[in-house]
């Protein structure tokens, strides 16, 4: 089983459906990029990602090449989603974005990172600016792969 099919796929864990659909359309309008799926909630995303309930079917729902999950879901933390991924054998390959508030710590940015985030992408708190770099972090996950999962953005 490959960790990274071409085209990409993402998953994008974010219960904020204005901001999900704008990093859905990034990625959209890039040719060749892949496809992303939404997980709204920590629990649907291990779902998603163990292949359980209506995820079964590995051929619609197929592993992500790279997570992105929001620090802050629906109550639950993006952190604790990393950790989970990392634990797991067949999971902790997969490179894990985490895209944090503006406002985040360095205490949670180190936690972050000591989880094993490979990136941390801070989110604007301006539409503008949130919508603008959450295009550029689509080109960069999609034209570079293996240089933009590795570094901060």
């Amino acid at each position: 089983m490959s960790l990274n099919p071409l085209p990409h796929h993402f998953l994008l864990v974010e219960n904020d459906p204005h901001e999900a659909e704008i990093l859905a359309n990034a990625f959209a309008a890039i040719p060749d990029c892949g496809t992303v799926s939404v997980a709204r909630n920590v629990s649907e995303a291990k779902a998603y990602l163990i292949g359980a309930g209506i995820y079964s079917d590995r051929k619609k729902f197929q592993l992500p090449s790279t997570i992105l999950s929001s620090y802050h879901v629906d109550g639950d933390s993006g952190v604790d989603l990393l950790a989970w991924v990392k634990a797991d054998a067949h999971l902790r390959k997969i490179p894990f974005v985490l895209l944090a508030p503006s406002s985040a710590s360095a205490n949670e940015i180190a936690e972050a990172k000591k989880t094993g985030s490979v990136r941390i992408a801070r989110k604007p708190t301006n539409p503008k600016d949130l919508k603008s770099m959450l295009e550029r972090l689509a080109e960069a996950m999609c034209t570079d792969s293996s240089e933009s999962c590795h570094t901060d953005f």
